[in-house]
């Protein structure tokens, strides 16, 4: 039996639903998206919001993520990214379907959402703890299949303005995933474009942003005015392939 999944990131909503950030009302470019995955998405398992959910830290701009997220029964899983308030996030997944957790199993797959935010900068992080509780799940024999979702990007994309803000010890995690049998997938957001590499047979790949995406290969950071926001369906099968695709929304 397989796995729906849908991922989004990055909706850098704000204080105000009129603010526009690089050309883009971020709130009304999420809500097309959001708009779309109700429409086609009905059957999915639960939604990853791979971070940075907010661009402001402002109380405000999840209370307009709940305005979003209003309609949706699923399971929706919250991850923090470095515009993030993990203690709002936290507060927000008090509400029924709405979880700031590092784990959660599905069958025989078992998810694992690092927090790879670091305190007062754009960089990435992993904590000696979560890599404890991920080696865990990785020696539990009830978990034969693991997907990993990260809100920085842990390998050099070839972009010189992302790649400043990479995982600063992602070394462990590909350690990892080179040692371990069980690992089939590596995701992630941020970077705001679609990235997709191997390592051994495992596959690592980023998601678009909701909103404004950046070009590519770029020393700095510029806005890609021709791509549209997205989000990405990923099915996860009992035989422990992936299907995943990226949907654009114009």
């Amino acid at each position: 039996m397989s796995v729906k999944i849908i991922q989004i990131t990055d909706l850098h909503l704000n204080k105000s639903k009129e603010l526009v950030v690089n050309g883009v009302n971020t709130y009304n470019s999420a809500n097309s998206v959001l708009d779309r995955i109700k429409e086609d998405e009905s059957d999915a398992d639960c939604m990853i919001l791979s971070g940075d959910l907010s661009n402001d830290y402002s109380r405000e701009s999840y209370n307009n993520l709940m305005m979003l997220l209003k309609d949706f029964k699923l399971p929706i899983y919250l991850m923090s990214g470095n515009h993030d308030s993990p203690a709002l996030l936290k507060e927000l997944s008090n509400t029924n379907n709405l979880h700031f957790t590092n784990f959660n199993a599905f069958n025989n797959w078992g998810v694992f959402m690092f927090n790879t935010k670091k305190e007062n900068s754009p960089n990435g992080i992993l904590r000696e703890y979560e890599l404890q509780c991920f080696d865990a799940v990785l020696h539990n024999s009830l978990y034969e299949n693991i997907i990993v979702f990260l809100h920085h990007h842990p390998v050099l994309i070839g972009s010189t303005s992302m790649d400043t803000m990479v995982i600063e010890n992602a070394d462990l995690l590909i350690n990892r995933i080179k040692n371990s049998e069980k690992i089939r997938a590596v995701c992630w957001g941020h970077v705001h474009t679609e990235y997709y590499q191997t390592i051994g047979s495992v596959e690592l790949f980023s998601t678009p942003s909701t909103c404004y995406q950046a070009k590519e290969r770029s020393e700095k950071f510029i806005i890609d005015d021709a791509a549209l926001p997205a989000y990405r369906k990923i099915v996860l099968n009992s035989d422990g392939s992936i299907n995943t695709e990226v949907f654009r929304i114009s």
